[in-house]
């Protein structure tokens, strides 16, 4: 219809005037992306508003929810692959209850849950073991080294009595194909037993 009246119409001349169609194509653009970006914006705002699937079901870290879960949080926070190794389902609820949260909790909730635990000094604790245990797991037992690799167990609190007393441990031959995070489990576990 558009079209016939202006093809009936003989006044009707085409914009010439490059200048008024650019602000034309411009203005066009703005609404355009305007809209779009409040489509987007309601969309994470409604993300935010739910509720995480952990909350929902009995998850394990493992689950696909869960990890769903995670993939939101690294939505609006950075988290790195020791967070990741923290921010298990047992720790979330935790930091949850800790946070001493008095409304639904949703995304947005346990992303400021999550914010406050990493500034804390439990957070810097939690960090240091996480990759303290990964350096244990990376290095084989070995006795003749055990000047170089006692610091791992210094940083964990060992006397020098512990010292001696694990190189003992790590010495027998049915300890020598383990790493020294399986020794170390190993080793508490024989202490745990003489209780």
């Amino acid at each position: 219809m558009v079209y016939l009246r202006i093809k009936q119409n003989p006044n009707f001349m085409p914009m010439k005037n490059s200048t008024a169609s650019s602000y034309l194509l411009v203005l066009v653009i703005t609404i355009l992306s305007h809209s779009s970006f409040a489509q987007r914006l309601t969309a994470e705002e409604k993300l935010l508003a739910s509720t995480p699937n952990f909350l929902k079901k009995r998850l394990t870290a493992t689950d696909s929810l869960f990890l769903d879960d995670i993939n939101v949080i690294k939505k609006y926070m950075e988290i790195d692959s020791i967070d990741v190794e923290i921010l298990k389902p047992r720790i979330l609820y935790a930091m949850l209850i800790e946070s001493k949260v008095d409304s639904a909790v949703t995304y947005k909730t346990l992303v400021n849950a999550i914010q406050a635990f990493k500034g804390g000094i439990g957070y810097a604790e939690f960090r240091r073991g996480i990759i303290l245990y990964k350096q244990m797991a990376a290095i084989k037992v070995n006795p003749q080294n055990w000047a170089n690799d006692q610091t791992l167990f210094r940083k964990l609190g060992f006397t020098e009595a512990d010292l001696d007393d694990f190189l003992l441990f790590i010495s027998k031959t049915e300890n020598k194909e383990l790493n020294y995070k399986q020794a170390y489990l190993a080793y508490m576990k024989e202490i745990d037993s003489l209780k």
